[in-house]
């Protein structure tokens, strides 16, 4: 049983693998190509960031097995490294990150049972909780913080690789503010 789940795994890697490589072609061959203007369009941007995405929540679930972690996945453990050293009410959470009610109550229930969360409620409001991280998620957010640094040294380990991270990171953060905007607004000339 394990076994065939390992194979249908390393299938679906090896599939999705091919596809990548197949993308990765398909966009060297259209930069190569003579008549092709480079224009990427957000759609293009979106997938990116969707494919990477997938690639880092698989990355940090491969570490998280690692140390031993198998009751909380990859959004979890996302979730108590932006709640940090911080003690902060769902609000708060929900405008520090890309949490919708929903997910953030289900996240929070299992992380709380999982014993990674404190709910602690207010004194002088009873309904109104702060979260704050236990021992055992600090102890986690401490080694995931660590194997964060050790690849960064290896993706940006000399000054021309940290200005392009800079650059991306700018640019990614003005196209979601973008996005975010022109869903709330719509397009900017139909203002």
């Amino acid at each position: 049983m394990i076994s065939h789940l390992l194979q249908n795994t390393v299938e679906g890697d090896t599939i999705a693998e091919r596809a990548d490589e197949r993308e990765a072609a398909e966009s060297r061959a259209r930069k190569h190509s003579p008549s092709h203007t480079a224009v990427v369009t957000h759609f293009e941007l979106g997938r990116t960031l969707e494919r990477a995405n997938r690639r880092f929540a698989t990355f940090l679930q491969a570490e998280m097995t690692r140390l031993g972690v198998r009751e909380i996945g990859p959004a979890h453990a996302m979730l108590l490294l932006t709640i940090g050293n911080d003690e902060l009410s769902v609000g708060q959470l929900m405008d520090r990150g890309p949490y919708g009610g929903t997910n953030l109550s289900y996240y929070l229930k299992q992380l709380g049972e999982s014993g990674y969360v404190e709910r602690i409620p207010l004194p002088r409001d009873r309904r109104t909780i702060r979260l704050r991280l236990t021992e055992k998620a600090r102890t986690l957010c401490a080694d995931l913080t660590e194997i964060a640094a050790k690849y960064h040294h290896i993706v940006a380990g000399d000054p021309e690789n940290i200005r392009k991270m800079e650059v991306a990171f700018a640019t990614l953060d003005r196209l979601e503010r973008a996005w975010a905007t022109a869903s709330i607004f719509g397009p900017t000339g139909e203002r």
